[in-house]
């Protein structure tokens, strides 16, 4: 018996060893399985999405799950959130949440490997159904007499057309018969002239080089015969003007086929009119020697300036960095070394944070306290061995930055130009906080460069800083724009077209910024003929204060439009209540890009944008403002044509 026994425990204990070997074994292949195991991946899960309380939100759409031993695993996804609930992977907020829902994915392999993936769910209130409130319309304007603006069209003996058309005062002469210069011509008026120095300043394009003559003239109440020559006025001496031996006019002056300003200069002194307040009469002469038998003269802008009053420079820091490179700070991406002609700045490039303004340098200005409402002005040399496209120049707090900045402006810098760079500013016109500089430094942001410069040189050779002293002002008197629709239009208030363009120069001669809008084919055309490397200066507006695009209270606005250019370029879009006060800021309804952070791309191909805003509380007076300005956009010399051919707007109320 016992040895069956002891045979029996032997028997057993050869099968407990036996066992015991067998998971052992197992537990080995169990952990080579872990070791060869890969863990499944989800692909197709959104980092955030958006929608409207009461909306079905399905969360598995386009979401694909795979294991490279399991395979498809699509449809063991799991999907959970605090606050929600799911079937099938769908699942209908109706609180809206607009911090968003933390949404989790999970997926777990036959291995026991589990992957997470997450999104972001934000629910808006919810809304109505979507009604349009604005189409724009893109029917032609009729010109009407005011949008003459009181020119005149002068056309005797050439044969041609005068028409209000693209835009502009456009000629358009098929024989021009060995005209005069007093044949075919542009002509106004303009009464109560006073005394001070003036511009007349003409913005005229040409389809091909032609010349015009350019003049102004004394009335008849006021010239010294009866008749317009009487007065021929130009910039000549006072003392030989009545003798016919000063300068008259400009003549044969160069128009070529892209739109620039053309300045005629001419003053107005005591002893010139003898009076407080005179009449002149402006003459724009097309025709005459050197020009073609055929040509279309488009004139887009005419402008007038006067300028009184004497100021004078006070230089408060000057350096001559042929010497010495003191006073110089770069930044980390800047190297600054004494070069023979200069302050050599070695750039270097990072195409993988290549972002505007990357090298910086600073020119200190120190024991200077720039006074606000006080005017300065800097001077400087530079030159770089490559291009660079955008050089901006602005002085600021040394510390706060553009928290405490006054002048901005923007510079191009051809490979290998000498240059030199100047500008006056008023203090604190610019700031955001309105106080004075005292720690301040002149600074040079060094932008965009060249497609694969990895490298420049920038050579500052001298810098001046001072104050202007006196009472010089200049002031536009007198502006007239041909543009059949906008402020100066006479369709200014015609709701059919609440449509405006602005550009740089319109407000200061010295600005960047050439264009003129119509409506062609059924599309509204924005041609720029001078772009600027600054945003703002090159703007298209739908919307403005006297023809606003009113837009209800309580309500998210759905803004698209079609578009596309003549070349690639960046656009920034944006919507703006009007009525903001003066913080045009708190206008702002939406944004899709500031400038050139992240801009909207456009091209030869036409291309849809489109957006929804946040609830808008309150009843809008909108503009929506196309804005254009970059460095691939001043550097098309040729302009660019933008096409806009469908513009709508849509509302979304609030539900009650």
């Amino acid at each position: 018996m016992k040895k069956i026994l002891a045979i029996a425990m032997a028997a057993a204990l050869s099968l407990t060893v036996l066992a015991g070997c067998g998971e052992t074994e197992n537990n080995n292949n169990s952990n080579n399985n872990n070791k060869n195991n890969t863990a499944p991946t989800i692909e197709g899960v959104k980092v955030e999405d958006t929608i409207m309380a009461g909306e079905e939100w399905d969360a598995l759409e386009g979401v694909t799950a795979t294991d490279k031993e399991d395979g498809d695993l699509t449809s063991k996804i799991e999907v959970s959130a605090n606050g929600l609930e799911f079937k099938d992977g769908k699942t209908t907020p109706t609180v809206a949440d607009e911090i968003g829902y933390e949404i989790i994915y999970t997926v777990k392999d036959s291995g026991g490997l589990e992957t997470t993936e997450y999104c972001t769910l934000k629910v808006k209130q919810a809304a109505g159904k979507l009604e349009n409130v604005f189409t724009a319309d893109f029917t032609t304007p009729t010109a009407a007499d005011e949008d003459a603006h009181y020119w005149d069209k002068v056309i005797d003996g050439p044969e041609a057309t005068a028409t209000l058309k693209e835009g502009a005062y456009v000629f358009d002469v098929t024989d021009l018969k060995d005209a005069g210069d007093d044949k075919l011509m542009l002509t106004r008026h303009f009464g109560d002239l006073t005394v001070g120095e003036y511009k007349l300043v003409v913005w005229a394009g040409s389809s091909v080089n032609t010349k015009i003559n350019m003049q102004a003239l004394l009335d008849d109440a006021d010239a010294a015969t009866n008749t317009w020559d009487g007065k021929n006025l130009g910039k000549g001496n006072d003392d030989n003007y009545a003798t016919g031996d000063a300068p008259h006019g400009l003549y044969g002056a160069e128009v070529g086929t892209t739109v620039k300003p053309i300045t005629l200069e001419f003053s107005l002194t005591d002893k010139k009119i003898n009076k407080e307040k005179v009449g002149i009469l402006f003459r724009i002469c097309l025709g005459g020697n050197d020009n073609p038998a055929q040509f279309k003269f488009s004139i887009e802008k005419i402008a007038i300036y006067k300028t009184t009053g004497t100021e004078s420079k006070e230089s408060l820091k000057s350096a001559d960095y042929k010497t010495s490179v003191e006073g110089l700070y770069p930044n980390d991406h800047a190297v600054v070394t004494q070069g023979t002609e200069g302050a050599d700045i070695a750039i270097t490039y990072d195409d993988a944070n290549n972002a505007d303004w990357y090298s910086q340098v600073a020119i200190g200005l120190p024991e200077l306290e720039i006074t606000k409402g006080e005017k300065y002005y800097y001077t400087f040399k530079v030159k770089a061995t490559a291009e660079i496209a955008e050089l901006i120049v602005c002085v600021e707090d040394s510390l706060k930055g553009w928290e405490m900045r006054d002048s901005y402006h923007s510079f191009s810098l051809a490979a290998n130009e000498e240059k030199t760079i100047e500008m006056a500013f008023v203090a604190g016109e610019g700031q955001d906080k309105a106080a004075n500089l005292t720690d301040a430094v002149c600074r040079l942001y060094l932008g965009k460069h060249e497609n694969g410069v990895a490298s420049n040189k920038l050579t500052l050779i001298s810098f001046d800083f001072g104050k202007v002293n006196g009472n010089k002002t200049t002031d536009r008197v007198a502006q007239d724009k041909f543009v059949l629709f906008g402020g100066e239009s006479s369709n200014k208030t015609n709701s059919k077209y609440p449509f405006a363009v602005y550009n740089g120069s319109d407000d200061d001669l010295a600005n960047k910024g050439i264009g003129t809008a119509y409506i062609e084919n059924g599309k509204l055309v924005y041609k720029i003929h001078e772009g600027s490397t600054v945003g703002g200066q090159n703007k298209l507006v739908i919307g403005f204060w006297d023809n606003p695009i009113t837009l209800p209270e309580n309500a998210y606005y759905v803004v698209s439009f079609k578009v596309k250019a003549s070349a690639a370029i960046g656009m920034d879009v944006c919507l703006h209540d009007m009525d903001c006060g003066t913080d045009w800021n708190s206008g702002l309804i939406y944004r899709r890009a500031h400038f050139q952070n992240d801009p909207v791309q456009i091209g030869t191909t036409e291309t849809e944008v489109s957006f929804t805003t946040e609830v808008v509380y309150k009843e809008s007076k909108c503009e929506l403002i196309l804005e254009f300005g970059s460095a691939e956009l001043a550097k098309l010399t040729e302009g660019v044509t933008i096409e806009i051919s469908e513009i709508k707007i849509g509302v979304q109320k609030l539900a009650k």
